[in-house]
């Protein structure tokens, strides 16, 4: 129910919210958006359970992509495109950023018009 909620309604809206304000003036979206969007954002990337869990399941992932696909940019991934292992979160109760086990779930999301007017 939650993810019908979030992919159906939630992400839709907040797309096309995006989307009128970039026609406006360059947007940068920044957060926690708790979606491992790249198979290099996710370190256990074959591991069965991810496509049963939150921020890993196909349909969010899927969702995220549509909104690059809109005009926006991941700024990380735009300056990094090759990078691995850069994740913003880690198990505590599995002790896993020690060893750098993690996910990467937040993001610098830039219209391309913002991004252009850097590049200067």
């Amino acid at each position: 129910k939650r993810i019908r909620y979030r992919i159906d309604k939630w992400e839709a809206d907040m797309r096309d919210y995006l989307k009128k304000l970039a026609k406006e003036k360059a947007v940068c979206y920044v957060g926690d958006l708790n979606v491992a969007h790249l198979d290099s954002d996710i370190w256990n990337v074959g591991a069965k359970h991810l496509e049963k869990s939150a921020g890993t399941t196909p349909e969010e992932r899927n969702t995220f992509s549509k909104l690059l696909n809109e005009g926006f940019v991941d700024g990380f991934r735009h300056f990094h495109p090759e990078a691995e292992g850069n994740f913003t979160y880690w198990s505590v109760r599995a002790r896993n950023r020690p060893h750098n086990r993690g996910l990467r779930l937040d993001y610098t999301i830039a219209s391309e018009g913002m991004l252009d007017a850097s590049s200067d």
